[in-house]
């Protein structure tokens, strides 16, 4: 039924633009299907809203999103006849998922539209570094679309070198990727103080997002069991330390599982949390494979991968980092190697450890916080 909203919609913005007047300068902007306002997306159009005033930019938010009020500048409904309007009339489309989920639902496949479609800019942003996450092989039919999607991205924009070879693998044209470093990066500051917070983090599982429950899953019990470790509790206590827990926004489905594990210590975000101010909160990070430990290591500030399902994730998954092989940090397999690094990170003061450093190069590059900059003037360079 939404789909036919979509469609439905697309259609009649698209009578109405044919007698239309033509916008001048109109960029849309979106990411994480229109739900979030965070990440790349975020912090590149609240720099064009403060340094590019001439440029008509739009913020693409779902109706149901539950962060509306968080968003500045304007903001257009996804898939509304207003948003479509603006699509045919926008000269760039700025996306940090994929552009039909972030931008003009559909648009790539419809009719006379997809004409439109491949006559607008379009700019991959990324919602986070690609390091460990391989994206998926789908059935011939699906991977054919999506390979011509990518393919007709005007510009990627990646943060090193590994990404620029894992977004050419994925089928963006090589010619089109730059490398300008992250928008976000920007805008990371430390900003943890005498008050000790740490950020656990995990990424999501893609073989277990079909399921009503993780109870019965690998993931659910390493970190039940890690949130409810008695020697961790103790610690937390009697060094005044405070963990945020925070499922990946893919997972938050699943939040009721975990709230009850609260306690004065532990606190459990909730899905509009604000991820970027726990980041620069926090003094060390507990993830697993999530690319939001690229932001602590731009900061230089402690990681600790606990990969206690690494064998099914290389086959589930994937990573452009080789995970057996490659030095990119401290790695825990059980609860009690998290717990033993954790403790140990705490007592050399949150210095980061040589292993930590060997694995910056797979993350940070430019640190120079002009990162929106470089982004700017590519897209004004290309278009």
């Amino acid at each position: 039924m939404q789909k036919l909203k979509y469609i439905f919609n697309a259609y009649i913005a698209l009578f109405i633009y044919i007698f239309s007047k033509r916008k001048r300068d109109v960029w849309l902007i979106g990411g994480h299907n229109g739900m979030l306002y965070t990440d790349n997306a975020k912090v590149f159009y609240e720099y064009i809203l403060d340094n590019h005033k001439d440029i008509d930019i739009y913020w693409i938010i779902d109706k149901n999103s539950s962060i509306k009020d968080k968003i500045r500048g304007e903001k257009i409904i996804k898939g509304s006849v207003q948003n479509y309007l603006y699509f045919y009339h926008s000269k760039v489309n700025l996306f940090s998922d994929t552009f039909n989920s972030d931008i003009a639902p559909l648009a790539y496949i419809l009719p006379f539209i997809n004409f439109i479609y491949f006559r607008r800019f379009k700019v991959f942003l990324n919602h986070g570094r690609i390091a460990f996450n391989r994206v998926p092989k789908f059935s011939y039919l699906i991977q054919k679309i999506k390979d011509n999607i990518y393919r007709s991205y005007n510009m990627g924009v990646a943060s090193t070198e590994l990404e620029i070879s894992a977004m050419v693998g994925n089928g963006i044209k090589d010619k089109n990727i730059v490398l300008t470093g992250s928008p976000r990066d920007d805008k990371l500051f430390d900003e943890s103080s005498k008050k000790q917070n740490i950020l656990i983090a995990p990424s999501w599982r893609g073989w277990l997002y079909g399921n009503d429950s993780l109870k019965d899953s690998e993931f659910y019990s390493n970190y039940i069991a890690l949130l409810s470790d008695r020697r961790l509790h103790n610690y937390l206590k009697e060094n005044n330390i405070y963990i945020s827990f925070y499922l990946h926004h893919m997972f938050h489905k699943f939040y009721q599982e975990f709230i009850e594990y609260k306690s004065d210590m532990i606190i459990i975000l909730e899905s509009n949390a604000d991820i970027s101010k726990e980041i620069r909160g926090s003094k060390l990070l507990i993830t697993d494979y999530s690319s939001v430990c690229a932001d602590f290591y731009y900061l230089r500030k402690p990681v600790i991968f606990f990969q206690f399902d690494r064998e099914i994730y290389k086959k589930e998954i994937g990573s452009y980092i080789d995970l057996d092989r490659d030095r990119f940090g401290e790695v825990a397999f059980s609860v009690d190697e998290v717990v033993d690094k954790f403790i140990e990170s705490v007592e050399r003061e949150y210095r980061i450890s040589p292993l930590q450093k060997d694995g910056e190069k797979f993350f940070v590059n430019f640190v120079d916080r002009d990162n929106c900059k470089r982004v700017y003037n590519k897209i004004r360079e290309k278009i």
